[in-house]
Parts: structure tokens; sequence; C-alpha cells
């Protein structure tokens, strides 16, 4: 759970705005955009928050929570210190539907890498084999279920599973910002190359 963002005020913020999705599925998005390099200004944000939620586009006022969500996540991959935290309910909640909220912000970080891919005109055709194997994965927790709602093995599963989630966000995030890097650290003349994110390896 992130520290900056509280699930359960903005679960109350989406209930009233009329939001069909969860905060979980808007952080799952806004972390999957940002890791193949899509980047937002308020604006152009909350025109994504409005489609993705099906929503009208909120006022600037009620749509700054909505833009934190998308800062905080580009704050924590940005640093690079593996501090990426899932936007998820608490431990107050029932192991179901903690489980559901991962899997719906799997969902959420397909489709915003999808979207950014499709924006910059990358293709995952280009993208190494682990990557497709990570983005392979995360479809199948965004499928996940819960057996056994009430185990204390159920707890175990469902944290090494975030634990996995976590890991793979940032490792794909580092992969289609890796050549990125490398050209910042070795400037050529005159070479700039795309902008970060836009190469899927």
């Amino acid at each position: 759970m992130s520290q900056a963002l509280k699930h359960d005020d903005l679960a109350d913020l989406f209930l009233h705005i009329g939001a069909l999705q969860p905060p979980a599925e808007l952080h799952g998005y806004a972390t999957g955009y940002i890791a193949v390099g899509g980047r937002a200004t308020l604006s152009s944000w909350l025109d994504q928050c409005a489609e993705l939620l099906d929503i009208d586009k909120p006022n600037p006022e009620l749509g700054e929570p909505l833009f934190a969500i998308y800062q905080s996540a580009l704050t924590q991959l940005q640093a690079g210190d593996m501090g990426l935290s899932l936007l998820l309910p608490g431990d107050e909640f029932e192991l179901e539907a903690r489980i559901a909220s991962l899997g719906q912000w799997c969902q959420g970080f397909l489709t915003g890498f999808a979207m950014a891919a499709k924006m910059s005109g990358g293709s995952l055709a280009d993208a190494s084999d682990d990557l497709k194997e990570a983005l392979n994965d995360l479809a199948a927790i965004a499928q996940i279920s819960a057996d056994q709602p009430d185990a204390e093995e159920g707890e175990q599963d469902f944290f090494e599973v975030c634990e996995y989630v976590r890991v793979v966000a940032m490792t794909i995030y580092a992969e289609c910002h890796e050549a990125d890097e490398a050209s910042t650290a070795n400037p050529t003349n005159g070479d700039q190359g795309p902008p970060a994110g836009h190469r899927l390896h």
C-alpha cells in the first residue's frame, strides 16, 4: 500500500464521481502507462481517467487526487530504488477483496502499457522474451481468484504474488528505459534518440 495515497479515501472519491473501476485499476494503469514511456499533464491525465473510468472529465479540484495516483507511480518508478507500492485495499479487508483488487491492478497495468505503447508506435514484436513473459504473467494474475480466502496459506500466497507483481512492474519499467539511460550516460553529438520508453526490446 502506498503511504502517500490512501485507498479508502480514493475509493470514496471514485464512488462520488461514479467511477466503474476501482482505485487499484487506475494505479495499475498509471504504472503500466509510465513503464513504457507514457507521460501526462493534469488535463491529459483526466482525459484518460474519464475514458478508463467511464465518467465525465472531472474538474481540476476533483481531478487532483486522480492525478496524484499518476504522480505517485511516476515518482516511485523514477526513483529506481525498487520502492514501488501497489495501491491495494489494506489488511482490514477480506482476502477475497484484496485478491480481486490485485487482479484489477494487473489488468490496469496491461491496459496502460498497451495505450502508451500504441501512442509511441512501439510493438511487442520487438520486445524481449523476458518482457513478453512478464506481461503474460501479469495477464494470468489479472484472472486470479480466491479458492481459500480465509486460509493462512492464502495470505502468504497473496503476499508473495503481490511482491512478484511489484518487482515485475519495476523490471518492465527498467527494461523499457534501459537504452535511454545508456544513451544519457554515453551521449553522442547530434544523436538524442527517441523519448524515454519508446523502445520495446
